[in-house]
C-alpha cells in the first residue's frame, strides 16, 4: 500500500507540475520550475508540522509522491547548466543562491503555518 500511495502522490505531483511549467512566467528568477519548486517546499514543511496528525500512508502520498513529484531538481540543474554554458556564471550563482534561499524559507513559513493551524505535537 506504500508504494501504491508514493505512486498515486508522484502522479499527481507531476501532472500539476506539468501544468504549472507550461505557463513560462519569463520574469527572472522565477521561472515556472522555480515556483513549482518553492511551492513543493512549502507543502513539505506543512506536511512536517502536521505528521503527527496523519496516517503513514498519507505521509507517503503527499510528502513522498506529491511533493517529490512536483519538485523537480533536473530541471533546476538544466535552469543553472543553461546559464553557464551562456557564460552567465553570476546569474547562475544568483539564481542557485535565491531558490535555495527561498526554498528553505517556503519550508519553514510552511511548517509554521502547520504549527498555528493545527498545533504542536507532544
Amino acid at each position: 500500500m506504500m508504494y501504491l500511495a508514493v505512486f498515486t502522490g508522484g502522479a499527481l505531483g507531476s501532472l500539476l507540475r506539468e501544468l504549472l511549467i507550461a505557463q513560462d512566467l519569463g520574469v527572472w528568477p522565477m521561472s515556472s520550475s522555480w515556483v513549482v519548486n518553492v511551492i513543493a517546499c512549502a507543502a513539505i514543511g506543512w506536511l512536517y508540522a502536521i505528521r503527527h496528525r496523519l496516517h503513514e500512508r498519507v505521509m507517503h502520498l503527499w510528502a513522498v509522491g506529491f511533493c517529490g513529484g512536483l519538485s523537480t531538481f533536473s530541471t533546476f540543474a538544466a535552469d543553472i547548466s543553461a546559464y553557464l554554458s551562456r557564460d552567465e556564471l553570476p546569474t547562475a550563482l544568483a539564481s542557485v543562491s535565491l531558490e535555495i534561499f527561498v526554498g528553505l524559507l517556503a519550508v519553514v513559513i510552511g511548517e509554521r503555518c502547520g504549527h498555528l493551524l493545527f498545533g504542536r505535537s507532544s
